[in-house]
């Protein structure tokens, strides 16, 4: 797979032509990422991805010369030297095996996917996946894991793999959060099983906010059948109706869902407008 688009990519303080990009400066040895969302030329949530990035940073107790000004002010250069006004940005701290501290800063563009109308109307399929990330609440790249999982999502035709733990327990999408809707409650798995998503984190916002009751807590493999609904939130996706589990068939016309889909949408243009 390719993994730098557009014209210029960013490492260690100058820009360089896509074509000369090397995937083993992200692959070989560990990487912590961001992956920041462009709208209307602008990252959006950019402080959250920082906060994220600097968790990730003191979990791995990695160490980086780089400022939170330096990370904007390159992710900015990218958006504007490759004229983006919508896309996906990919921030990147490479750690070498031989090498103390960060080895590569990079910053470019990558290849987006955004679901179709159609797919917000009438939601997506996921199959079960037995697999748990080694540092979950860590943003690292786990290339193996990843490229099997794709691998077996384009197998299968289906859009994301939802992650089950030892214990049965479902707990995120391979690239995205997962919710769940029973008896009008939303559930979502504990922050120590998950990925602290930005967009997972707006929705948990949403519902205080709203008064929709909402538990961290995972749901079952063996609970499937009382689900009312499902949803995976993320950078690219925001909120995403699933329609389907494996074989568990799921309504997407749930009044609490449809209301989360809309505030999150609002959010977003309230963030841009304010960015202005």
């Amino acid at each position: 797979m390719r993994e730098c688009y557009g014209r210029w990519f960013y490492h260690n303080g100058n820009l360089y032509d896509c074509h000369e990009f090397r995937s083993s400066l992200v692959f070989e040895g560990e990487s912590v990422y961001e992956v920041l969302r462009v709208v209307q030329g602008k990252p959006l949530f950019p402080e959250d991805h920082l906060q994220r990035l600097h968790h990730t940073l003191e979990m791995k107790k990695g160490v980086v010369n780089v400022s939170d000004r330096e990370v904007m002010d390159a992710v900015k250069r990218i958006i504007r030297e490759n004229d983006i006004t919508e896309g996906n940005i990919k921030v990147i701290f490479n750690f070498e095996k031989a090498r103390p501290g960060v080895s590569h800063f990079l910053v470019y563009r990558i290849e987006h996917h955004y679901p179709s109308p159609a797919q917000y109307q009438n939601g997506v399929s996921c199959i079960l996946y037995q697999a748990e990330r080694p540092r979950p609440t860590a943003k690292i790249i786990h290339h193996h894991l990843r490229l099997t999982i794709f691998n077996k999502l384009i197998e299968t035709g289906t859009y994301e793999a939802l992650l089950v733990n030892r214990q049965g327990m479902i707990t995120e999408g391979s690239r995205s959060n997962v919710f769940f809707i029973r008896d009008n409650i939303l559930y979502t798995a504990p922050d120590h099983l998950v990925l602290p998503g930005i967009s997972r984190k707006y929705v948990i916002s949403i519902c205080r906010e709203q008064g929709i009751p909402l538990k961290k807590e995972a749901i079952p493999v063996s609970g499937l059948s009382d689900l009312e609904a499902a949803f995976l939130t993320g950078t690219s996706i925001k909120v995403l109706p699933v329609s389907q589990i494996e074989d568990h068939t799921l309504p997407v016309s749930h009044p609490l869902l449809s209301t989360l889909m809309e505030a999150y949408d609002r959010l977003i243009e309230e963030h841009i407008q304010k960015e202005g």
